[in-house]
């Protein structure tokens, strides 16, 4: 097994293979044909970002083609375009400058101030505020839990430090944080080999961080020209022994030309190649942190505004929707659910709230929001005050009823006077009056809503017929259908308590435990992957939910053999098992799987404690016992606080009650 071994190679080397050449002439023609080709250009493909410059016209310079969108491209590739004098640079289009574009926006449309990115000073102290709480959700480059514990590590207070994090992040160098942390608050003594080497390596606490700080230490120890150091970086990075053992030899003459001490010149440049081979540009790195101390400045001044440009960035994706409308939600935000009257294609601000888009509704195209908008823009009070004057102002052809059912199971026509069950039966009725009206207009005829006769106006409007609403559970699993996530409510919202008393722990809890500590959680399942074993036997891998957190769920031949249908079940669902931590990964292994309905049914007696204030209340237990009639006894835990008292009264005049999750 040769890696890359050619086939002219591989048919000397392999006699199974000359053998099958010389007694099948198809795989000897294949073979031969195979042998012309090896080695040659498979296609011509063009670079995503980068773009030739020359001092003249590029076709007296090199071969051009055409691209499938027209575009002018060389044909030769980047280190060839190089050799005859032609410079490549690479434009990276970043969404984050959308994203603070967008944000600058919203702000001057929403708090009427003009701001641009010339406005955010780097030494702002809210930066590092913000950055070193580890609140970096939506911050460029410093998102995710390993970045965030760098910055805990670090605690960075300046521009410099971000910068060096960011350099520092990446394979190899990584290694070095905790070193750069404890010499950065003082635990550990920072030395420098000559005292020379401060003024390059100060900034980064004596650690070799960047590639420019290499080719600083070899200009001033070594005398190197600036061009010769750029040289001895890029030899450094190629490793190749005959340049290297050339730049060892340059670099000791000038140290010692120039009176440094041999031996300690010698563990310099070592140190140099050591770290030249993963140190990272600065200047590429202070760029990011430039962005990234925008993004952050305008997160810790200017959340509400902040969050509603990100959702709108990220809007083709739901995981990341969900974590930042999560994220926003824990910084006091309040997300209005969308609504005709009042969202937009994009995320939008309304005072201190952020206004659910349109756009992030799945089968509500860009088409049909805009048709929305632009009748709403038309009408007097620039809202829809019906049903009925939604479907004959809009344009039913971009809205089409795919668009509109998304609508209504979003909630997006909540308010006016139906329910969402009964809008989603009937709303068709609404377009055929609607179309009807608008056919009649067209061909110039009056019809009887013309004539101002309200008796017959009323006649003849429409009317849905009553239907019961849905349960909350049937709304929220809807709106999780065409929202991708539960926004105005949770499933498991309320069951945490009665999860605590079962002995569950919030799934974000899992983390602190000891590895092989046995626990139970209640969730949902958001998602599911069976597999076939080398022996034969299902399994499955799961990802389980609740409102904290999520955890992956690995489900052994033998338990998914027991348990296959409660975890296949839509409700939530009680797991037991055992809690493995594995390089900062928290898995757990299924042991028992029980629906939660099933634990609901053990549930023998409930008590409610009713304080003086919850008086007025009360009058909702008897809708909840009348309209869930069960087994589970009722009680009211009574608190008299005037008699130092606290008395217990069993409810006989119902039988009982059913305890459920939609109870």
């Amino acid at each position: 097994e040769i890696l890359g071994i050619t086939l002219k190679d591989a048919i000397e080397k392999e006699p199974r293979l000359r053998d099958l050449m010389e007694t099948d002439p198809k795989i000897n023609t294949m073979m031969d044909l195979a042998q012309k080709i090896e080695g040659l250009v498979r296609h011509a493909g063009i670079h995503a970002a980068g773009v030739i410059i020359a001092d003249g016209n590029i076709g007296d310079l090199a071969p051009m083609y055409r691209g499938t969108e027209g575009e002018n491209v060389v044909q030769y590739d980047m280190k060839h375009a190089e050799k005859i004098g032609l410079i490549k640079f690479d434009f990276l289009g970043l969404k984050t400058l959308t994203h603070i574009q967008e944000t600058f926006d919203l702000i001057a449309r929403n708090r009427g101030k003009q701001f641009s990115v010339q406005n955010i000073s780097l030494m702002d102290k809210g930066i590092y505020e913000l950055i070193c709480l580890g609140d970096t959700a939506g911050v460029f480059q410093a998102e995710g839990e390993g970045y965030t514990q760098a910055i805990r590590q670090i605690k960075p207070t300046s521009f410099l430090e971000i910068t060096a994090i960011n350099a520092l992040y990446r394979p190899g160098p990584m290694a070095m944080i905790p070193e750069f942390a404890a010499r950065k608050h003082g635990e550990q003594k920072v030395e420098y080999a000559f005292p020379e080497l401060k003024q390059i390596l100060e900034e980064t606490f004596g650690i070799i961080v960047y590639q420019e700080q290499v080719m600083g230490i070899a200009s001033i120890i070594a005398g190197y020209s600036l061009g010769e150091a750029d040289m001895l970086r890029r030899a450094m990075g190629k490793k190749i022994k005959s340049e290297m053992d050339q730049q060892r030899l340059r670099f000791l003459e000038g140290a010692s030309a120039k009176g440094f001490d041999k031996k300690k010149s010698e563990e310099v440049f070592e140190l140099m190649y050591k770290f030249a081979d993963y140190g990272f540009n600065k200047s590429h790195a202070a760029a990011y942190c430039v962005v990234q101390a925008q993004t952050a400045w305008l997160k810790h001044y200017y959340p509400v505004e902040f969050f509603a440009a990100l959702l709108s960035t990220e809007m083709g994706d739901t995981d990341k929707i969900v974590k930042y409308v999560k994220d926003a939600q824990q910084h006091q935000i309040e997300i209005v659910p969308p609504h005709v009257n009042h969202s937009e294609f994009k995320f939008a601000v309304e005072g201190n709230s952020i206004l659910f888009s349109l756009g992030a509704i799945k089968g509500v195209g860009e088409g049909a929001v805009q048709a929305i908008v632009e009748a709403r823009e038309r009408l007097p009070e620039t809202r829809f005050t019906s049903l009925e004057q939604f479907f004959e102002e809009v344009d039913t052809r971009k809205v089409n009823k795919k668009a509109v059912e998304a609508l209504v199971k979003a909630g997006a026509f909540d308010g006016f006077g139906y329910n969402r069950n009964e809008i989603l039966a009937g709303f068709s009725q609404f377009i055929a009056a609607a179309e009807g009206v608008r056919a009649a207009k067209e061909v110039g005829q009056t019809s009887l809503f013309d004539l101002g006769d309200d008796e017959l106006v009323k006649g003849n409007q429409v009317k849905l017929e009553n239907l019961e609403p849905w349960g909350r559970a049937a709304s929220l699993a809807f709106e999780k259908e065409v929202l991708g996530f539960y926004l105005t409510d949770h499933p498991l919202r309320g069951l945490e308590t009665v999860g605590r008393v079962w002995g569950a722990l919030s799934i974000e809890k899992l983390s602190g435990l000891e590895n092989k500590a046995k626990a139970q959680v209640l969730g949902l399942v958001s998602s599911l992957r069976e597999i076939i074993t080398k022996k034969g036997t299902r399994m499955a891998f799961a990802r389980v939910e609740d409102m904290s957190g999520g955890v992956e769920l690995i489900v052994f031949p033998d338990a998914f053999k027991q348990y296959e249908m409660a975890l296949k079940s839509e409700g939530a669902i009680v797991v037991s098992g055992v809690v493995e931590q594995e390089d900062g990964h928290t898995k757990m292994f299924a042991e028992q799987i029980r629906p939660a309905e099933d634990m609901f049914r053990q549930i023998k007696r409930i008590t409610l404690d009713v304080e003086p204030v919850m008086e007025p209340k009360l009058a909702l237990v008897r809708q909840w016992a009348e309209k869930f009639p069960g087994e589970t006894a009722l009680c009211l835990r009574l608190h008299l606080p005037e008699l130092k008292q606290t008395v217990e009264l069993d409810i006989k005049e119902f039988r009982g009650i059913q305890a459920s999750s939609e109870a």
